[in-house]
C-alpha cells in the first residue's frame, strides 16, 4: 500500500479561508477524501506552527492501467465538466487528423452535478466511436464551499435536455476515482502526459494534496479558467470555473509545479464570433453535426439574441493541439483572491512583479482564429 506525505502550508488553508480554524484543518482534509470517495485507509495527523503536516496512507483500488502509443502525438488527459462548448471541445481533440492522444477523461461538477457530466462524456465518447478512452468519475463537491452549476445554459444534464435511450450507462465508468487515477496515471508515465482543464480544479487541486509532485511530472497543463483584466461571466469579476472552486484555483497556481497556460475569459470574449459561425458549422454534413444541433437547440434562442457565439474550451484544446495557434502571450506570476465580497475567485496578476515572485502562468492574449476554425471543423469530418 503506498504512503503518500504531503504538508500544507497553514496560510494557505487556514488564514485564506476564514470559516476554517487551525484545529479543524487536517480533519477537513480527511472529510473531503471521504466526501469524495477517494480510497483511504489510515489517517493520522500532527499540528505544529507555521505548517500543517499529515500523513495519509491510500488504497488504490481496481487501477487502470493505461499504455501509452508509441505516435509523436502529444498523450493528454482531459478534466472537464460537458457542458456543450466542453462537448465540443473533446469532439475536436478526437476529430480527423488530430495532433493529440487522449488517453483519459476524469469528470469532475461543474457545468451540471457529476454524474451528469459523467454520463454526458460517456455519451460523447459513443458519438465519436471512441469508447476506448477510459473515463473517471471525480470530485462531487466544491472544495470550500457550494456547488454552484450552468444549468441555465446547458441545460439541467449539462447537454441541452436532449433524451437518448440509447446512451451509456454509469457501469462504464472505470471504478477508480479521477483523482486516485490522475496520481496513478502521471506517475506510471512521468515526463509524457498534457493535462487540459476545461472545468473546475477541484480534482487536480486534489491530486497535487495527495501527491506534491503530481505537477513535477507532468510535461504541462492548459486550462479554460480566469481572468486577467477582471472581466467576471458568472460574477462581476470572476470566470465560472475559478470561481466555482477559488481554492482549488489557489492551489492548482501556487502548488503545479509545471508550465501552466491560461485561457482566460478576457480572450474568449475577443475573439467570439456571429452567431452564423456556429450555424455554419451545424449545418455540416454527417452525424457530429447532427448530435451537435440537437444539444444546442435550447441555447441557440440565447446565442441569437446575444448574435454572438463565445469559444471557450474550443481555445484550450485548439492550443494544445497546434501551437501556432498561439499568437502572443504573457509570463507572469498570479493568484486567485479568495476573501473579497465581491472578487473571490478572481484571478490577479502581479503586473509589476511587487511581489518578486517567479512567473507561474502564461496567459495567451492572442490567438489565430483560422487555425482554430480548421481544427474545429475537422471534428466534424469522423
Amino acid at each position: 500500500m503506498p504512503t503518500t506525505s504531503f504538508w500544507f502550508n497553514f496560510t494557505l488553508f487556514v488564514n485564506t479561508s476564514p470559516w476554517l480554524t487551525a484545529s479543524s484543518t487536517c480533519e477537513y482534509l480527511l472529510y473531503q477524501v471521504t466526501r469524495h470517495s477517494i480510497a483511504a485507509t489510515t489517517a493520522y495527523t500532527t499540528c505544529v506552527q507555521p505548517a500543517l503536516p499529515c500523513n495519509l496512507n491510500l488504497l488504490y483500488r481496481d487501477s487502470t492501467i493505461v499504455y501509452l502509443t508509441t505516435n509523436c502525438n502529444k498523450k493528454i488527459i482531459i478534466d472537464t465538466d460537458p457542458g456543450i462548448d466542453d462537448a465540443q471541445a473533446i469532439l475536436m481533440a478526437l476529430g480527423k487528423d488530430s495532433s493529440v492522444d487522449v488517453v483519459a477523461i476524469t469528470t469532475v461538477q461543474g457545468n451540471a452535478p457529476v454524474m451528469n457530466t459523467s454520463l454526458n462524456t460517456l455519451r460523447l465518447l459513443k458519438v465519436a466511436n471512441r469508447q476506448d478512452i477510459p473515463v473517471f468519475q471525480g470530485c462531487k463537491y466544491p472544495l470550500m464551499q457550494r456547488a454552484q452549476h450552468a444549468q441555465y445554459y446547458h441545460g439541467k444534464d449539462g447537454l441541452g435536455d436532449v433524451p437518448d435511450s440509447e446512451a451509456p450507462g454509469l457501469d462504464h465508468l472505470q471504478k477508480e476515482h479521477a483523482v486516485n487515477a490522475l496520481i496513478h496515471l502521471v506517475n506510471q508515465n512521468p515526463g509524457e502526459l498534457h493535462l487540459v482543464s476545461l472545468a473546475p480544479l477541484t480534482n487536480i487541486a486534489t491530486a497535487i494534496t495527495l501527491d506534491p509532485d503530481f505537477g513535477s511530472k507532468l510535461k504541462s497543463c492548459y486550462i479554460m479558467g480566469g481572468n486577467y483584466k477582471g472581466v467576471g461571466n458568472i460574477s462581476r469579476s470572476a470566470e465560472f470555473n475559478f470561481y466555482n472552486d477559488p481554492e482549488a484555483a489557489s492551489i492548482v497556481l501556487k502548488k503545479l509545479s509545471c508550465p501552466i497556460t491560461l485561457i482566460t475569459w478576457e480572450l474568449c470574449e475577443d475573439l467570439k464570433q456571429p452567431s452564423s459561425f456556429l450555424k455554419n458549422q451545424l449545418s455540416l454534413p454527417g452525424k457530429i453535426a447532427a448530435f451537435m444541433q440537437k444539444i444546442y437547440k435550447s441555447t441557440m434562442e440565447r446565442i441569437d439574441k446575444d448574435q454572438s457565439y463565445i469559444l471557450c474550451d474550443e481555445l484550450t484544446v485548439a492550443a494544445i493541439m497546434n501551437d501556432q495557434c498561439v499568437l502572443d502571450s504573457v509570463e507572469l506570476y498570479a493568484e486567485v483572491e479568495l476573501d473579497g465580497s465581491i472578487t473571490r475567485g478572481q484571478m490577479v496578476p502581479d503586473w509589476r512583479n511587487r511581489m518578486g515572485k517567479a512567473s507561474n502562468v502564461r496567459i495567451v492574449t492572442k490567438m489565430d482564429m483560422n487555425i482554430v476554425v480548421d481544427i474545429l471543423k475537422k471534428c466534424y469530418d469522423f
